[in-house]
Parts: C-alpha cells; sequence; structure tokens
C-alpha cells in the first residue's frame, strides 16, 4: 500500500520547467509534450517537421548538383532567413515550455525556470547568431573570390623590354587572344593557374611573383604543382605577331600589368578591361609554355596571405638548416637595408609574417649542420613556396577551426580571387581532397635542368628555357599526345606558319 502511494505520488509530480524548457531548445515541442501539454506541442513540432521535409525534398531534388547548389547564393540567402525564423521559433518554444502556466511556478520554481530560461535563450541567440554569421561570412567569400577581377586594379606602368622592343600593331581585331568558354565535366583533368601578388617596396606596379600551375586529373586521382621562376624570359605569347618570334623579351612576371597597360594593343576583345586582359594573357601565355591548356586562374595577395595564416593559428614550416638572407627588406625583391633575416633550423611555427618571409627570401644562404652554406636563389625559393602552400592546405584540412571560421572564411575572400563560376563553387571544393592530399607532385621549371642563367646578368636578368627538357617533362606528366600550342603542343601551327607542328617524341 506504502508503495502505491509513493508511486502515485511519483507520477504525480508537476513537470520541472526547467527540463521541459531544455527539451524544447533540442526540438521546440518537445517540452510542451513532456509537460503533456500536447496541443502547444503540436503547434511548435508541426512546423520545424514540415521544414525539415521539406529540406529532404529539395537535397534530394538538387543531388545530381548538391554540392553547387549549396553554394549559391540563392540557398545560402535562404538558409539566413530560414536560420532567424527558427532563432525566433525555438526562443517562444523555450519560453513557452520553461513558463507556463504560470500558476504552477512560485518561489524557488519561478526563480529556476526563469534562470534556466534566460539561460537558454542566451544560448539559443548565440548558436543562430553564430550560424548567421559562418554563413554571411561564406557568402561574402565566395562572391569574392568568385567575382573574377578586381575592377578596382589600376595597373602600373611596366618598362619596355630591356632590348627596347615594342609590341606590333598588326593584330586582328577578328581574332582576340582570349575568349575562354570552358566549364568543367568533373571528370577530366583540369589546370589551374595559380597566382601570386605582391607590392614591394619601390614598385610602381602589383607584380606577379608566384606563378604556380596546379594540374589534377580527378579519374586517375593525381595532382601536380609546377613552378615557373618569375624571371623566367622569352615565354611564348598567345597572338605570336605580338613580338618577333612570338616570344615576350621581358619576364613573364611583367606581362600580366604590361598587358594591363594597353588592353586595346594586348586585348582587341576587352579593351576596357584591363585587369582581365592581363590575367588572360598570362595565363593563356603560361599555358603555350607548359604545353598545356589552363582553363582557369586563382589569384593570391601574398600580404592577404599573412592574414589567412594568422587566422589559422600559424603554420609548420620547416627548413634543414639555419636561412640567412642579410640583403632581406621584407619584399620580393630583397633590396634593402632592413635584414639580415634569420630563421631556425628544423620545424616550428610561423606566423603569417614569418611565413611571408619564409617564401620570400631568394638571396643568402642555407647554414647545414655540417656548416656548409647552401646558396638559396628564385628557384630554392620557387620550392619554399609549394611547401608554404602545402602547410596551409594541411592546417586547413587538420585544424579544428569551428570557431575561427568566420575569420578564416573573411581572410580567404579578401586574399583569393578566381575566374571559376560560382555555379561550379561545389566543383571546385571537389577537387580540394586531390589537392591537400598526401601525394601530390611537385615541379620547379628551374637552372639547371629547364633553364639556363642569363649571359650577362647585370644588364638583363631573363632566364633561358631550356624548350626541349621542358617538353620532354610535360610529356612525362601529361602525356605526349596531350601536349597541344605552338611552342610546345604537337597539334597547333608555329608562329608564322601554316603546317601544323610535327608531334615530338619524348
Amino acid at each position: 500500500m506504502v508503495d502505491t502511494l509513493q508511486s502515485h505520488a511519483v507520477h504525480a509530480r508537476p513537470p520541472r520547467p526547467w527540463l521541459a524548457a531544455l527539451l524544447s531548445f533540442v526540438f521546440p515541442g518537445l517540452g510542451q509534450a513532456y509537460a503533456s501539454r500536447w496541443r502547444p506541442a503540436v503547434l511548435f513540432a508541426v512546423p520545424v517537421l514540415l521544414l525539415a521535409a521539406l529540406t529532404i525534398a529539395v537535397v534530394s531534388g538538387i543531388a545530381g548538383d548538391l554540392g553547387n547548389s549549396l553554394l549559391s547564393t540563392g540557398f545560402l540567402t535562404a538558409v539566413l532567413l530560414l536560420n532567424g525564423a527558427l532563432l525566433f521559433w525555438r526562443a517562444a518554444a523555450i519560453a513557452h515550455a520553461g513558463l507556463t502556466p504560470r500558476r504552477e511556478l512560485a518561489g524557488s520554481r519561478r526563480r529556476s525556470a526563469l534562470m534556466a530560461v534566460g539561460a537558454l535563450l542566451i544560448a539559443t541567440v548565440a548558436m543562430h547568431a553564430w550560424v548567421g554569421v559562418v554563413v554571411a561570412h561564406l557568402e561574402g567569400s565566395l562572391a569574392q573570390i568568385f567575382d573574377g577581377t578586381d575592377p578596382d586594379d589600376e595597373p602600373g606602368t611596366i618598362p619596355s623590354p630591356d632590348d627596347g622592343s615594342e609590341p606590333g600593331e598588326d593584330q586582328d581585331p577578328d581574332e582576340p587572344i582570349s575568349t575562354p568558354e570552358y566549364r568543367w565535366d568533373g571528370d577530366e583533368r583540369i589546370n589551374i593557374l595559380l597566382l601570386g601578388t605582391d607590392a614591394a617596396p619601390g614598385r610602381e606596379a602589383v607584380l606577379t611573383d608566384v606563378i604556380l600551375v596546379i594540374s589534377v586529373d580527378p579519374v586517375d586521382e593525381t595532382a601536380v604543382m609546377i613552378s615557373v621562376p618569375r624571371d623566367t624570359g622569352f615565354v611564348p605569347l598567345p597572338n605570336e605577331r605580338m613580338y618577333i618570334g612570338g616570344l615576350y623579351p621581358g619576364k613573364v612576371n611583367e606581362m600580366p600589368a604590361r598587358a594591363s597597360g594597353n588592353p586595346a594593343l594586348w586585348c582587341p576583345d576587352r579593351p576596357d578591361s584591363p585587369t582581365a586582359c592581363g590575367l588572360r594573357t598570362i595565363e593563356a601565355s603560361v599555358g603555350l609554355y607548359l604545353g598545356i591548356e589552363i582553363h582557369h586562374y586563382a589569384r593570391v595577395d601574398m600580404a592577404g596571405f599573412a592574414g589567412l595564416i594568422d587566422a589559422l593559428g600559424g603554420i609548420e614550416l620547416c627548413l634543414p638548416g639555419r636561412l640567412v638572407d642579410p640583403e632581406f627588406d621584407g619584399s620580393l625583391d630583397n633590396e634593402g637595408d632592413r635584414g639580415p633575416l634569420i630563421l631556425p633550423r628544423g620545424c616550428h611555427e610561423y606566423s603569417g609574417i614569418d611565413a611571408l618571409a619564409y617564401a620570400r627570401s631568394r638571396k643568402g644562404w642555407i647554414e647545414m649542420p655540417d656548416g656548409e652554406r647552401v646558396p638559396q636563389s628564385d628557384f630554392a625559393r620557387s620550392d619554399r613556396q609549394q611547401r608554404l602552400l602545402l602547410a596551409v592546405r594541411q592546417e586547413l584540412a587538420q585544424a579544428d577551426t569551428i570557431f575561427e571560421l568566420p575569420a578564416i572564411l573573411g581572410a580567404i575572400g579578401r586574399t583569393v580571387s578566381t575566374d571559376f563560376a560560382r555555379d561550379q563553387a561545389g566543383d571546385l571544393s571537389s577537387l580540394l581532397p586531390l589537392i591537400t592530399g598526401p601525394d601530390i607532385d611537385r615541379l620547379v621549371l628551374g637552372y639547371p635542368e629547364y633553364v639556363d642563367l642569363p649571359v650577362d646578368p647585370d644588364t638583363n636578368y631573363l632566364l633561358l628555357p631550356k624548350r626541349d627538357a621542358i617538353r620532354d617533362e610535360m610529356a612525362r606528366i601529361f602525356a605526349p599526345d596531350a601536349l597541344r600550342g605552338w611552342y610546345l603542343g604537337t597539334t597547333a601551327a608555329t608562329p608564322g606558319a601554316e603546317a601544323e607542328a610535327e608531334t615530338p617524341t619524348p
């Protein structure tokens, strides 16, 4: 009899308001159901269930293009609106579950209910606000990244090549040098030109100092990273009539700014788009230099890259010995008196500024443990630039970035831009596992294998390409029948000739 009365007393105990509020925080209406208030439970739960069902239906309907759709402006805007609606709906459910009916709340029970509801409302606002901030930053970053070119960029003045030659005036305006109409199908090999730009002290223009091609084969699941040293000279031009022999008689890194300075001549199809002209010109020229088609470019502001590294909390970089650069001034030119730059041997955490110094220095030496001094050069710097990119992608892949995500997204948006279509953002993200994988191949087209040093470096420091060696290496990477373009390719006509070039033997 006593046990029966105790059991009845337990079941007759009124529901705890704090627990009802907590349950409605987990899922609107659940707290009302716990308190046996079925009508409000249904009213709060049904809209959320319908929204969940609608979301499943929409996702199922776009399953074939899910990644691209989830990153579209329309979808992210809908997420922001629904997130705001869910915030108010969840808050109402929490308050209703924890504070009604009032006649059951008196004394300590009322105080505990108010404290629980207040804490849960703060948690609700914080949770939904964080989601809103992340989605807003994601949309803003995507809008900046996929904007293509920056209309505010003003090209600087780049002097004519040191040999005094000027581009010809006999271009045919009916044959523009670049009209990209490519759209990746997700299966074929894709080649992306990565350009790192920096404004060094004393420069009149922002030059391209990192020139790197990332080629990904999604079928074979392989990727390769190829660096073209910035001082490489005599690279092929997409319009071979621009200069004698179809070769640019200056440094490849000067080409974008030079084309931007006279878009009517270099890009008759886009005379009012100087920045786009410069980017398209180097994109096509590097493609000819490697014998492949460059499908898209991505431009990285090296100064902004430091902010991304800091947002990640730093990255780990390694050196086989102590790096000493007596002439380092923080710029990519290393022409100043702020040095020396000294970076320690071994693996260490680098801040954004220190990581840029690691990637910028191209003079001095690395002092090995046995005392040997290994001279540094532009080729060694290209290798360190590749290592820096790999370290950043590793940090992005491994870091616990849940709370740093807004800052990281903002830094990426301020640092990176591309001509990849926004509606293919999901396709581009599908390449990241291959690019961030441990098996990516790396190649620097440097001395002595692929270029010769200039004959008179004090007069004109231009690296001289070894065309046969470059062709053989590209044929090894891409297969001989995959090469194209008059400079290295197998099907296009050579400059000024009508006949097709013969297939080279690798």
